[in-house]
């Protein structure tokens, strides 16, 4: 059961109790520590996209379309919609020769205020390319067109691109290619997957560690999850979650938020993923969760621990930008000794 992870005070009383599901795994499998369930299911959302993302460099396709980190990043990305984040992914399109219209996601305004403004005023109205998984559907669009397959279908689960995409998750999170996977239909079109915050941490923790993963796919990974890191901006951008943990650690690990309030982490110099889940989906107290759990970790220097015990206590502010309340933290993480 979830357990209670996050008071919001006003004044000097509760108003509101935030409850979290987490999981910390090592490469290895061994439950290093949790709170509440770590074996809590639901859907991984954009959390997994940086395993959506490792097909295109295993294929060969990167290497093809010539693609940079940065580009790897947008293509994990879930994007503000900001311009220069707009201009990596049209770039991509343009090398792959495909066009917005070729994406099945659907389009959104940016969530990204100052770019939606300005889309307004300039009298724009939001294509495919906005939607914030554009750049993920634009790697699978390059993949597909590398397999020599169809582009019409590219989202359904039995062509050659979610196929691809459904053995990467069975290596990661399963240890084996047998695995049953269950799915549901993602926001924006593709298969998203269901499955438990101990195997998504696992996940994690071997994307950044690939023991026993197969060479290629385990070196694939660790290409994204590297560009993950050096690129929160573009996973992200401006002040999202991706950044703020960049930010507060020091740059030593690479997160990836989804939707429903998911989020999960993995930190390379430990060989460790983290997978958060927020039992009631909002989103705006995962980085008083992460952070705190981060720092309870205790697995970065004094300074890095610093900014993220900052980071765990958030503020609560009122229309006229006056401190109301705040966040915090309330919850112990407790140790595990659990294997896949």
């Amino acid at each position: 059961m979830a357990e209670a992870a996050v008071e919001l005070r006003r004044g000097d009383q509760v108003e509101s109790v935030a409850r979290a599901d987490v999981a910390v795994v090592d490469s290895t499998g061994r439950l290093i520590a949790f709170v509440g369930d770590p074996d809590r299911t639901t859907y991984w959302r954009s959390s997994a996209k940086p395993f959506q993302a490792i097909p295109v460099v295993v294929s060969g396709a990167a290497e093809r379309w010539g693609l940079l980190p940065d580009e790897l990043a947008a293509i994990a990305s879930s994007h503000n919609g900001e311009p220069d984040q707009l201009a990596r992914v049209r770039g991509l399109m343009e090398r792959i020769g495909i066009t917005p219209d070729d994406l099945v996601c659907g389009s959104h305004w940016p969530s990204d205020h100052e770019s939606r403004d300005a889309m307004i005023r300039g009298f724009e109205t939001p294509s495919a390319l906005h939607n914030n998984c554009s750049g993920k559907h634009t790697g699978m669009l390059g993949l597909a067109v590398h397999l020599g397959a169809p582009i019409s279908n590219y989202h359904e689960p039995e062509h050659a691109v979610q196929q691809a995409i459904a053995r990467v998750i069975r290596l990661y999170a399963y240890g084996s290619e047998r695995a049953r996977l269950v799915t549901g239909m993602d926001g924006c079109g593709v298969p998203t997957f269901y499955l438990s915050l101990s195997r998504m941490a696992w996940a994690y923790a071997r994307l950044v560690d690939p023991r026993g993963i197969p060479e290629a796919e385990g070196r694939a990974g660790q290409v994204v999850a590297e560009a993950m890191r050096l690129y929160p901006e573009v996973v992200g951008g401006r002040d999202t979650i991706e950044v703020r943990l960049a930010k507060a650690s020091g740059s030593r690990l690479m997160a990836k938020e989804g939707a429903e309030a998911v989020l999960c982490l993995g930190i390379p110099e430990r060989g460790l993923g983290v997978a958060i889940k927020m039992d009631d989906g909002n989103p705006r107290t995962l980085p008083t969760v992460a952070a705190a759990v981060l720092a309870l970790l205790g697995i970065f220097d004094e300074e890095s621990n610093g900014r993220l015990l900052d980071m765990a206590r958030s503020p609560i502010y009122n229309v006229a930008g006056r401190e109301v309340g705040e966040m915090l933290p309330v919850f112990r993480l407790t140790r595990g000794q659990i294997a896949h």
